[in-house]
């Protein structure tokens, strides 16, 4: 889930590129982009094959849904990817849209997935099917001030984990991030991302100045930065230390998003980013000088009708926030009546 940013940076623009669901495009050569259909506000995702004489390896696999599969089946029958074998599949993160489709493709070609030990270890989390994530979400926003019936409502329109994913392989093959990963004539360096996932992976071609980013830094977005019952208390510091890894990378590098087109422009857009995120801290500052609950918050935050789901991830965002600036003592939290509310230190 990824949220509205105000700005476009400088960028290849996608309309120029012609990119078409299952209709696979190199957008460099020897790396194609295939994009493929989300049900959701944000209707598709990227995902990258990469040449080598062995054949394709395939950076992030879509959602565990019929569209996707079509879709794929659809691209295989293309004459750029016809007649050679995906290889190699390496998963940027957790999250569905990037490796819903892992367990498929690994079974259909014979592959082992390569992912992060941190991204594995959510995935293994959510995949539980013992566990009950959709009560502790309920409790999360109804301690943050949203009324226990919506909270009630709310938590039956959240997709489950397992209903995206595909069943997973046993056990992966954990990615080295301090060594290169070599694919056909390239070196890629992994780069690590924290805030929108706990170990992102993006990669690095230095010698051809390429990126392949995920979900780290987007051209026309901003990844979700959400408090989540089971994640880490302040992802948002984690998110804003992890662009300072990104803004000086490369000379200018082509940088090969999950959402939207191929950009140049990295140290722009992360200004751009960074910005957004401070903005929203400084509404806060002010909407704070009374006692806010994270309800209170949206629609200080999010200028537009929120539906579904899109509630759950604002509320994560909202938290963030304020968790980013609880941290640093410019807020105070207060308990009471079962809900947390914020306010600014005096």
């Amino acid at each position: 889930m990824t949220r509205v940013a105000n700005s476009t940076p400088p960028a290849i623009r996608p309309e120029a590129l012609d990119i078409v669901n299952a209709i696979p495009i190199e957008v460099a050569p020897g790396i194609l982009l295939l994009r493929l259909p989300l049900p959701f506000a944000l209707d598709h995702i990227n995902v990258y094959l990469l040449a080598s004489d062995s054949g394709w390896t395939l950076i992030d696999t879509g959602l565990d849904w019929p569209e996707s599969r079509a879709a794929w089946e659809q691209a295989l029958d293309h004459a750029l990817l016809r007649g050679r074998s995906i290889t190699r599949l390496i998963v940027t993160h957790h999250h569905p849209d990037h490796i819903g489709l892992a367990g498929w493709h690994a079974a259909r070609w014979n592959v082992a997935l390569e992912i992060s030990a941190g991204e594995w270890e959510v995935a293994g989390r959510y995949g539980d099917r013992t566990r009950n994530p959709h009560r502790e979400r309920v409790a999360l926003w109804t301690a943050n001030g949203m009324p226990p019936s919506d909270a009630e409502t709310l938590v039956t329109k959240m997709p489950t984990y397992l209903r995206w994913v595909h069943d997973l392989p046993d056990s992966p093959r954990l990615l080295e991030l301090d060594r290169a990963i070599e694919i056909g004539a390239r070196r890629w360096r992994p780069i690590i991302g924290r805030g929108h996932a706990p170990e992102h992976v993006s990669l690095l071609c230095e010698a051809d100045d390429i990126l392949i980013g995920g979900d780290q830094v987007l051209p026309r977005i901003s990844p979700n930065i959400s408090v989540w019952p089971d994640g880490p208390q302040d992802p948002l510091a984690q998110y804003l230390q992890s662009l300072d890894e990104f803004a000086p990378l490369g000379r200018d590098p082509l940088v090969l998003p999950s959402h939207h087109g191929p950009f140049r422009g990295l140290a722009t857009r992360v200004g751009e980013i960074r910005a957004l995120h401070h903005r929203r801290l400084d509404e806060l500052r002010e909407f704070c000088l009374q006692p806010r609950s994270a309800q209170d918050c949206l629609p200080l935050l999010f200028k537009r009708v929120l539906r579904d789901q899109q509630i759950a991830f604002a509320m994560g965002e909202a938290l963030a926030h304020l968790r980013y600036l609880a941290t640093r003592g410019e807020v105070t939290v207060r308990h009471e009546d079962g809900v947390d509310r914020y306010q600014r230190a005096r």
